[in-house]
């Protein structure tokens, strides 16, 4: 039997907040985004959104009959199997019926599975012993853990430290003032490097109270300007040269 979609083709605050706002945006650009219910006949629905799987914003057509929940003699929920056209992989996808709701037959999007993953991508030009800490720190973030996102923050800015040449038995606050007073890193970034570091002194104390997501998601913001400034814009500066005086 042919389902009725299958063949659908179609001052230092100040500066530290501009500073989230700023590299969110090129943090979780890639993440996964909530889907929306484009069509619902027959007693199927056709999802429209990002796959889990390639990424793309594709269309999910169902495969297989959907499976309605209801209560008393309401329609509640409908699961189905759903194919991403851009990619044929697929998903578990989920909508809810809403009473209020007189487009798309009511429904609207609930949940899809899998829900994708992290994107823990670093900038290259961060050092090796750096990167695993980072990106934990982001992997962290997706799944909310956010005590455990700010602490792998402050354990990647520790492991800058040490690469730049800090005595590794000093403490955190030490090392970071041995690193701006050899010239390495500037005021505001060693003010920055402080507040990463704080963050994470009440994210591995169970005394403090818990952080929040705007809480992890500032001191991401925090440590990946630190990188930036510290490792990646002199790299990336450091591969042209337009002396005049060389020859072309």
């Amino acid at each position: 039997m042919q389902l009725p979609y299958q063949k659908v083709m179609p001052e230092l605050e100040c500066e530290l907040w501009e500073i989230v706002g700023r590299s969110l945006s090129i943090l979780w650009k890639d993440w996964p985004k909530d889907m929306d219910v484009s069509s619902f006949q027959n007693g199927c629905f056709v999802l429209n959104g990002t796959c889990p799987h390639c990424g793309k914003e594709a269309a999910f057509v169902p495969v297989t009959a959907a499976h309605e929940e209801r209560r008393g003699n309401w329609p509640y929920r409908t699961a189905e199997v759903a194919q991403c056209i851009a990619c044929n992989d697929y998903i578990l996808a989920i909508c809810k019926f809403e009473h209020t709701r007189s487009d798309r037959g009511g429904y609207v999007y609930e949940v899809h599975y899998p829900l994708g993953t992290p994107d823990d991508s670093v900038a290259q030009e961060i050092p090796e012993e750096i990167k695993p800490d980072f990106q934990e720190a982001l992997r962290c973030r997706f799944v909310k853990a956010y005590n455990a996102t700010v602490e792998m923050c402050r354990r990647a800015l520790e492991a800058s430290c040490i690469q730049l040449g800090a005595p590794s038995d000093l403490v955190l606050s030490k090392m970071i003032d041995w690193v701006h007073t050899q010239g390495k890193i500037t005021n505001s970034l060693r003010d920055m490097a402080h507040k990463i570091k704080l963050g994470g002194n009440r994210a591995a104390h169970p005394s403090d109270k818990r952080l929040t997501e705007q809480d992890a998601d500032a001191v991401i913001a925090f440590t990946d300007e630190y990188f930036q400034h510290v490792y990646v814009t002199p790299a990336r500066m450091a591969r042209y040269d337009f002396d005049k005086k060389k020859k072309p």
